[in-house]
């Protein structure tokens, strides 16, 4: 796959920042803002990287009958 380059460096696929704004619960920022004091690592990208595993590993359910799903 070809990506244009810029200055001459092999260009990146972009990564998209915003996707949605998420209403977090308080105690989540909580928990977030201990986990990176912890770590060390900025709030916003151990956010990221959360977020981003958590959808990546997620399986989708079967599609069911029951529950009126259309096939």
């Amino acid at each position: 796959m070809w990506l244009p380059t810029i200055g001459g460096m092999k260009g990146k696929t972009p990564v998209v920042k915003q996707l949605y704004r998420l209403s977090i619960e308080p105690r989540v920022i909580d928990h977030l803002s201990k986990l990176a004091a912890r770590t060390g690592e900025p709030k916003t990208r151990l956010a990221t990287r959360l977020f981003t595993e958590a959808v990546m590993s997620l399986k989708p359910a079967a599609a069911s009958k029951k529950n009126g799903a259309r096939v």
